[in-house]
C-alpha cells in the first residue's frame, strides 16, 4: 500500500475504530452496572432510571444520576415519598462505605432553574468499586411539602428568526431534456 493510499479515507476502517470505541464503552458500562447493582438498594431498581452513569476504573471514582421512572405529578404523597427515598438511599449507601474516617456531607438540595424541579446531590467515599468517591445526583423530583417553588420572570428577549433560500451559480441556464440526459448517462 502506498503512502497516498494509506492517507485516503476508508469508511470501513473508520467504522471499525468507532465500533471498537463503543464496544469498550459498552463493556465498561456493563461492569459499572454490575458494581452499582451490588451496592444500590432494591427500591432504586423499581422507582428510578439511570440518567447517567460513569466510572473511572483507574481512579476508582464514578458518577451516578437517577431520575424517577414515573412522570412528575402534583400528588403530594408521591412527591414526599421521592424525597424520603433520597434520605433512605443516603443512609443505605453510607452503611456500605468502608474505611471512611470523615463524615460525608448530607445531600444538598437545589431547584433546576429551567424546569422548576428539585435535585439532590451528594458524594460518598469508600463504596466497593468506588473507593475514591461516587457522586450521586437524584433529579427531576417534584417540590413536595418541604419545598415551595416560585417562578420569577427574568424579563423578555427577542429572538431573531431566519429563513434560508438557495441560489446556485452552477445551474445551467437551460435544462437538459430527460431523453438527452439518458443518452449522456449511457455514454
Amino acid at each position: 500500500m502506498s503512502d497516498h493510499q494509506a492517507d485516503q479515507h476508508d469508511a470501513f476502517r473508520e467504522q471499525r475504530k468507532s465500533s471498537l470505541y463503543w464496544l469498550r464503552n459498552y463493556q465498561e458500562e456493563l461492569a459499572t452496572l454490575a458494581l452499582l447493582e451490588s451496592i444500590l438498594p432494591s427500591f432504586v431498581r423499581r422507582r428510578y432510571r439511570f440518567a447517567y452513569i460513569h466510572r473511572t476504573a483507574e481512579a476508582k471514582k464514578g458518577a451516578l444520576s437517577l431520575e424517577p421512572v414515573r412522570p412528575v405529578t402534583d400528588d403530594l404523597g408521591a412527591a414526599n415519598a421521592l424525597h424520603a427515598d433520597v434520605d433512605k438511599l443516603f443512609g443505605f449507601l453510607l452503611g456500605k462505605c468502608q474505611g471512611g474516617d470523615s463524615v460525608p456531607e448530607r445531600p444538598t438540595r437545589a431547584v433546576t432553574a429551567s424546569t422548576g424541579l428539585i435535585s439532590y446531590a451528594f458524594t460518598l467515599v469508600g463504596l466497593p468499586g468506588f473507593e475514591d468517591g461516587l457522586e450521586i445526583t437524584v433529579g427531576r423530583l417534584p417540590a413536595g411539602s418541604a419545598c415551595h417553588i416560585t417562578k420569577v420572570s427574568k424579563g423578555k428577549r427577542e429572538v431573531e428568526e431566519f429563513e434560508y433560500k438557495m441560489v446556485c451559480d452552477d445551474e445551467p441556464s437551460d435544462t437538459i431534456p430527460l431523453d438527452d440526459a439518458r443518452e449522456v448517462a449511457q455514454q
